[in-house]
């Protein structure tokens, strides 16, 4: 998907939204599960990830999530003992499924409930993250982040990713509702949010020895290389709206 038809299906939202979401999630949930390289519960999968998805289309009500996280875990731990008689192992399922379902979520949440320039801004800090910690690390990075995640990651990197992030807010500071500090910090928070997302999805791949999760994106990896970062800014965007904001 291009980045114009992406912003598309984000500006039109409804079904075409929850369509696009579902294919997402799916994917994800295949590369996940190609990463662990074991036995996959896809009937425990895919139906847990899309139903968590479909909750969050109709509200994320309390009563209904502690029900339904309840029952898909009696499930998977069932499903595991009667199986492989090795039931902890395949807790990674239900990791998955947090993972990729429970963040990709926050997308339609953020859409929904507080509107496209919301979350046209969260996409923007995180583009801006990535693309200036990408040019500032290429051009003056010499201090490592993280060697034993990302080698190539420097502080250098991170910083100049967290000031693009902090300007693209700037930038947003006259369409949203927000005084400027505010939207300003709020940049360099999901900026940070970001990054992390960033080196949790390098620890990932590091762990499992493999460079990409997925090849469906030429040039990009797969989805979750794609996505790693704006699934960890999206949930930190939509609590700032619910609670602060």
């Amino acid at each position: 998907m291009t980045i114009p038809a992406f912003l598309a299906v984000i500006y039109y939202g409804g079904i075409y939204l929850q369509v696009a979401l579902a294919l997402l999630v799916l994917l994800g949930l295949l590369e996940f599960s190609r990463l662990i390289r074991e036995q996959v519960f896809w009937d425990y999968l895919a139906p847990a990830g899309l139903s968590l998805l479909y909750l969050a289309y109709n509200g994320l009500y309390p009563s209904f999530l502690w029900a339904w996280f309840v029952l898909q875990l009696i499930y998977l731990l069932v499903r595991a003992t009667f199986t492989t008689h090795r039931p902890l192992n395949q807790i990674w399922h239900m990791a998955a499924v947090f993972y990729v379902a429970g963040l990709f979520s926050f997308l339609w949440l953020v859409n929904v409930e507080y509107g496209f320039a919301w979350t046209l801004y969260g996409i923007a800090v995180t583009w801006a993250t990535d693309t200036g910690a990408y040019f500032t690390g290429l051009s003056f990075g010499r201090n490592k982040l993280a060697p034993d995640i990302s080698p190539h990651k420097t502080w250098e990197g991170a910083a100049g990713g967290l000031l693009a992030a902090v300007l693209a807010s700037a930038l947003f500071a006259r369409y949203l509702e927000t005084p400027m500090f505010m939207l300003l910090v709020l940049g360099g928070c999901l900026s940070a949010a970001g990054q992390v997302g960033d080196l949790v999805e390098s620890a990932i791949k590091r762990e499992r020895a493999v460079k990409d999760s997925g090849k469906i994106l030429p040039g990009h990896g797969g989805i979750l290389d794609r996505f790693d970062s704006l699934l960890f800014v999206l949930p930190l965007l939509y609590l700032y709206l619910r609670y602060l904001h």
